[in-house]
């Protein structure tokens, strides 16, 4: 079976990799691969006995549409053996469009594409049918994944919540830490977009948590913690399993 994963930016793109190898057993061959399309910006295949598994970075949230696009042209092209059996999208909610208008945009696509669906929704498998370059009827699977389900926020929203749960000293560190945040660039001279707000609560939570390793880079601080031991993330996570 061959899968890929589709995510906005760095952030995703390093956290999904060690989360599939710790929890899900995916190895990393460490191939050098070279991005695809100038919509997915980085990629890495990681192999668990037959199987494949792609994820692409497409380097923020107005790209993951194009990127998904691109991947269901590749479909269309190839033979059943070379195209995608399983798609993933994950995206942040920290956005102000809705939920609803961004699975109607990639409803769009697979009409446009001549692809039937079920209706798409947040964290549920659909199977989608449409002829590939040889125009033999196929399927696969998508899902999508709007992380936080439960609120606005991004990926570090997430993880931060995911930490939150376990541990209710670093709780209240973090929320510390976000109002802190919240208040200091009262002119939004700095912190001019809420995407710049969002990260700026993870680094600083990380920057007293890790002070003693000084400051470290956000992929290092991602690649040292043990997110495979927390409840939310393996429970919000649990569909990748199927990969």
């Amino acid at each position: 079976m061959k899968s890929i994963i589709l995510c906005e930016g760095s952030t995703d793109f390093v956290l999904l990799q060690y989360f599939m190898r710790k929890v899900y057993g995916w190895e990393d061959k460490k191939t050098n691969e070279q991005a695809r399309s100038k919509y997915i910006r980085y990629i890495r295949t990681m192999f668990k006995d037959a199987d494949s598994l792609s994820i692409g970075g497409c380097g923020g949230s107005n790209r993951i549409l194009p990127g998904f696009d691109h991947i269901m042209e590749y479909n269309s092209l190839s033979a059943e053996s070379e195209s995608y059996d399983k798609v993933v999208i994950i995206t942040d909610r920290d956005e102000c469009e809705t939920e609803r208008v961004f699975i109607e945009k990639l409803e769009k696509i697979l009409q446009e594409r001549n692809m039937k669906a079920q209706e798409c929704v947040n964290n549920k498998w659909v199977d989608c049918l449409y002829k590939n370059g040889h125009g033999k009827e196929c399927v696969f699977s998508l899902l999508i994944l709007v992380i936080p389900f439960e609120e606005t926020g991004a990926m570090e929203t997430f993880l931060l919540n995911a930490i939150s749960q376990n541990n209710s000293y670093d709780a209240d560190i973090i929320e510390n830490c976000n109002t802190f945040v919240s208040n200091i660039d009262k002119e939004k001279r700095y912190l001019t977009k809420r995407r710049y707000i969002t990260k700026a609560k993870f680094d600083v939570y990380f920057s007293v948590r890790t002070a003693a390793e000084q400051f470290m880079e956000r992929q290092n601080i991602l690649k040292n913690i043990e997110w495979e031991k927390y409840i939310k993330i393996q429970k919000d996570f649990e569909k990748l399993g199927d990969l």
